[in-house]
């Protein structure tokens, strides 16, 4: 965690081990859309759709999220996922 994300977040909140995935590069692909036309459909900056395919997201839009689920016809859950990391045991 850097030290943006504690300062935004609170350093009082639990440590997780884990990560945000988005898919949407992947759900573009399947639909033949590119990302410059997903922005001139949705009308989000083409800067903005490309981080959501890189998952290089810092706060996420719910609205956002709603109209790539409408104009992708799909879910949010095939747009996001929280992958855990799981920790190494030692014996």
């Amino acid at each position: 965690m850097s030290k943006l994300d504690n300062t935004i977040i609170g350093s009082n909140l639990p440590q997780v081990n884990g990560n945000i995935k988005f898919h949407l590069m992947e759900i573009l692909k399947e639909k033949n859309i590119t990302r410059y036309a997903l922005s001139r459909r949705t009308n989000i900056r083409y800067d903005t759709i490309c981080n959501y395919c890189n998952s290089n997201v810092t706060l996420i839009n719910a609205e956002y999220l709603k109209i790539f689920c409408t104009i992708l016809d799909c879910n949010i859950g095939d747009i996001i996922t929280f992958e855990k990391i799981e920790e190494k045991t030692s014996n």
